[in-house]
């Protein structure tokens, strides 16, 4: 069961998302929409006869377009801070799940399947709507494909670790031409601004999350920790475990990254004066420099390079 989902949005909808009080409110789009155009590609193995095709396409025809909303299962992933918070300079908005279905029973929430083919399972389902031919069989290979349709995508956007919510039921309102589903408040648990998050803007995220009793983190990039932590507005240090967002058991003693509980310094602030003497004396490059050739060694190495 999905405990948080994360979802990431450009700087400028910081204020739509939040102009109505005690809601935030989420744009949900149409498949049709969709920002990959193969979106619906993995609904029959095309391989099969095209007797068995007719009858996918007499049964399924259209797809009912749903309004969705797409989440993350992780508020770290740095490429979709890149395409989906402007390079690092949006925000992130981590929801409860639990009370997300508490205030709208009806409403899908499920994991993204990433696949390369079709699951053959409708494969199955079809060739029992075409012998057997009984409505039952026909509903159910609908369902199937629908299901399919919305929350599975191709295995080229795993790295999105992507759930989804579908809108099945109609609980989105029309606001300025837009699908947008109003959830409470209490649906939304922390704010998270980039690390290139506009300096100016910074307070009324602080502000927002203070007024709505919302965690406000920020999204910080250091030198030796391979993934994106977290830090408060106490500056106190967070990672997140692949399932929530927790307070780093240890940080280092000099620049505050997360580190191994067995250090008291990350592997860059462990340098010591001493050992950068000791590598400035090994460094061939500094000695060819001292006598003037290091320049025309460069060029020989360049031509080398290029015979």
């Amino acid at each position: 069961m999905i405990a948080n989902i994360y979802k990431y949005f450009s700087s400028d909808v910081l204020s739509l998302i939040f102009q109505r009080e005690g809601f935030c409110g989420v744009k949900c789009s149409l498949p049709k929409d969709y920002n990959d155009p193969f979106e619906l590609f993995l609904g029959v193995d095309l391989t099969v006869s095209p007797d068995l095709l007719a009858t996918y396409r007499e049964i399924v025809q259209d797809l009912p377009q749903y309004p969705t909303t797409c989440f993350s299962k992780s508020p770290i992933v740095t490429p979709m801070w890149a395409h989906y918070a402007d390079n690092h300079s949006g925000f992130v908005l981590e929801f409860d799940a639990a009370a997300l279905r508490r205030n709208f029973e009806r409403i899908a929430i499920r994991d993204v399947v990433y696949r390369d083919q079709p699951d053959q399972s409708i494969v199955l389902s079809l060739q029992r709507a075409a012998v057997v031919a009984k409505p039952r069989h026909a509903i159910w290979l609908q369902m199937e494909v629908l299901g399919q349709a919305y929350f599975s995508k191709h295995v080229a956007w795993s790295y999105e670790q992507e759930c989804r919510l579908v809108d099945e039921h109609d609980y989105c309102a029309e606001v300025d031409g837009n699908r947008i589903l109003l959830m409470p408040i209490e649906c939304v648990s922390s704010i998270i601004v980039g690390r290139n998050f506009p300096a100016a803007s910074v307070d009324a995220t602080m502000a927002m999350a203070q007024d709505n009793d919302l965690e406000w983190y920020r999204s910080a990039i250091g030198k030796s920790h391979a993934m994106p932590y977290l830090k408060n507005r106490s500056d106190e240090v967070f990672l997140f475990n692949g399932e929530s967002i927790e307070p780093a058991e240890k940080v280092c003693n000099a620049c505050s990254e997360p580190i191994a509980v067995t250090r008291e310094l990350c592997p860059w602030c462990s340098i010591t004066e001493q050992d950068e003497i000791n590598a400035a004396s090994r460094n061939p490059l500094r000695i060819l420099d001292h006598f003037g050739e290091l320049e025309g060694y460069y060029d020989a190495i360049d031509e080398i390079g290029n015979t």
